[in-house]
């Protein structure tokens, strides 16, 4: 899978107004400009989950293996990479003691600045054609698993059904 999907829509690059209203008239979404970037607002059902973006490869992997494939923004800083993948709360209230480690909950009434804000660029794009947000559950359940990724098990394990042939011995 290509870290950048190809280009669907026609989202303006470099103009925040045209970008503004492409976000409002198109998505639907709560956005107005702050500092001269288009920035949403969480608001109305909508959460973000902001996380390293070293895990955005598997996280990506994963949301299209499980058909949770929502926006998700990179941020470029000068400390450490960041994403935020955005998801509805479909009226699930979660706390930050929640989270795994690493994943900051981004709550009403949070902001999240969107390109083309200079650093941040779209990782998985939103698209006018599949507005709905992936639920926060399914992302927040990525995002544990992107964490801490399962890997093959350890050492010599006995089956289950060895083990229920050694007890009618």
């Amino acid at each position: 899978m290509s870290p950048l999907p190809l280009r669907r829509n026609t989202l303006p690059d470099a103009d925040a107004g045209l970008a503004l209203t492409w976000y409002r008239d198109q998505m639907g979404w709560d956005v107005r400009l702050v500092d001269g970037v288009p920035t949403l607002s969480l608001a109305h059902g909508m959460t973000g989950f902001l996380f390293p973006w070293k895990w955005f490869p598997l996280a990506a992997s994963l949301m299209s293996t499980m058909d949770v494939q929502g926006p998700v923004i990179g941020f470029v800083d000068e400390v450490e990479p960041k994403a935020v993948a955005l998801a509805d709360t479909n009226d699930c209230v979660f706390s930050q003691a929640q989270m795994p480690q690493g994943v900051t909950l981004l709550r009403t009434p949070g902001l999240v600045p969107l390109p083309p804000k200079a650093g941040s660029s779209w990782l998985i794009e939103p698209h006018n054609e599949r507005r709905w947000l992936p639920s926060a559950t399914a992302v927040l359940s990525v995002l544990q698993a992107a964490q801490s990724p399962a890997g093959p098990p350890r050492g010599r394990r006995t089956l289950p059904y060895r083990q229920l042939q050694s007890t009618r011995r």
